[in-house]
């Protein structure tokens, strides 16, 4: 494919990245000469340097043979009218915006087919804010997901000491809750995360990454020592526009959320936009402000304000004084090693997310990354089964390699196995797998698509 990245920054950069490794002919186009030499130096793309909207620059770019635009540049207004001009001029096949302003994306119906040139539009602050309430979705989980139309939430949970499952080996939880629901994707021993087989056992302290039907949510979390009434106190350090719209968007009854905002004018907005939620105004890294805001019982801390400074050392104070969890949403992922290596391991990064989406848009129609886990070491994943698929009429227990490849669930028409054991792949099926980065190849080899003399 012939594509045209507008903005050399860290989404247009990823995107570039990834789109070069393959058969793609790409080109970037970026303002600054400085940015396109470290572009030059890293990746086999072309730089064009200039102004993305300038019609002899995207010419120069490539933008006649061009199969696709992405337009992720940090100006909205210069990413849509380079779409509109890739569509009118040049007949752009797929055109892809980043959008940032809040106005703009919550205009949706602007980007509705036939309203505007654009065929996919993504938004970093709708990813923060997919990513925080994940956080705080369900309270005593540290990380949620969901997957086949929300059916399914993959949920990150700490094993308590006294619960049912702790010390339990995996095949004998029939016995202790002989209706259980749920499968067990990945268990974190000794600081080290694997993916279980029938004989591991869980044990008091561990980190567990499951699956279960959304419905099951409460019984698999009582499993491991928690309450479904459980209460759950979240506290937001910076009271911008992403956590305004987590706390509208979020069922408030199981949880008490407080803000912290140190600009006076901002937290008495706020007190008026938000009902029900305590907004204080102060110094987020004052020791007398954090202790008022409850910060030694909080169960979820999420540092969100402009500055990652401020980030950086709020999680640092959040954690020393005893939060059960804590996120920090970084705009300069430079920071990033640092906050690993003193412990804060929930670091959100919206561009990194974007890209993601972006790329999956691009790329794998049929294949779509869930969630990662150890640092993209085990990855949870979606594929579904085409006619041409080599992967049709394959035994599931085929795929499964111990340790290596797991199958949690298969959706078929509207019905939903976990754990599917003895089932042969059927076209249109829709299935859920964790795996060993090392072991991609050998999975994608089954779902790849036959040759046309084959078929």
């Amino acid at each position: 494919m012939n594509v045209v990245i507008l903005g050399a920054g860290r989404v247009g950069f990823n995107v570039a990245k990834e789109l070069s490794l393959g058969e793609n002919d790409v080109s970037i186009i970026d303002a600054s000469k400085s940015v396109l030499n470290k572009v030059s130096e890293k990746l086999d793309v072309k730089p064009v340097l200039g102004h993305a909207s300038d019609i002899s620059v995207l010419k120069e770019a490539g933008i006649d043979d061009a199969d696709i635009l992405v337009a992720t540049t940090s100006s909205d207004e210069v990413n849509l009218t380079t779409c509109q001009i890739a569509d009118f001029m040049f007949n752009v096949g797929i055109k892809i915006a980043r959008i940032d302003k809040k106005v703009n994306f919550d205009e949706h119906q602007l980007f509705e087919k036939g309203r505007f040139s654009i065929d996919f539009v993504v938004s970093p602050m709708l990813e923060i804010i997919k990513m925080v309430k994940r956080i705080i979705s369900i309270p005593g989980a540290t990380d949620v997901v969901s997957c086949f139309n929300s059916r399914i939430k993959l949920i990150c949970i700490t094993c308590r000491k006294g619960s049912p499952i702790a010390g339990i080996q995996l095949k004998y939880i029939q016995s202790i809750e002989p209706n259980y629901a749920f499968a067990i994707i990945a268990i974190k021993h000794s600081e080290q995360w694997i993916i279980p087989n029938k004989n591991d056992v869980i044990y008091p302290g561990d980190e567990v990454y499951l699956s279960c039907a959304t419905e099951n949510v409460a019984n698999a979390m009582g499993l491991f020592g928690y309450s479904p009434e459980r209460h759950s106190n979240v506290i937001f350090i910076g009271g911008n526009e992403i956590c305004a719209k987590v706390v509208n968007a979020l069922d408030i009854t199981n949880s008490t959320f407080k803000i912290i905002e140190s600009d006076l004018i901002r937290a008495e907005e706020l007190s008026e936009r938000l009902n029900n939620i305590e907004i204080l105004h102060g110094d987020p890294l004052s020791a007398d402000v954090l202790d008022t805001a409850g910060i030694r019982g909080a169960d979820v801390v999420i540092s969100a304000t402009d500055d990652d400074k401020i980030n950086i050392l709020s999680s640092l104070l959040s954690k020393k004084w005893g939060a059960q969890r804590v996120a920090t949403i970084l705009n300069d992922f430079a920071y990033a090693d640092i906050l690993y290596s003193l412990g804060i391991n929930s670091i959100l990064d919206s561009r990194m997310a974007t890209a993601s989406k972006i790329l999956h848009y691009i790329q794998e129609r049929n294949i779509e990354n869930i969630l990662s886990i150890d640092e993209k070491n085990i990855e949870v994943l979606s594929l579904n089964v085409t006619d041409n698929s080599y992967a049709v009429g394959v035994s599931i227990d085929e795929i499964i390699t111990k340790n290596e490849i797991g199958i949690l669930a298969l959706q078929r028409n509207e019905q939903i196995f976990l754990l599917p054991k003895n089932m042969l792949l059927n076209v249109g099926d829709k299935i859920l797998l964790v795996l060993r980065k090392h072991a991609m190849g050998r999975l994608l080899a089954f779902f790849q698509e036959k040759p046309a003399y084959l078929l």
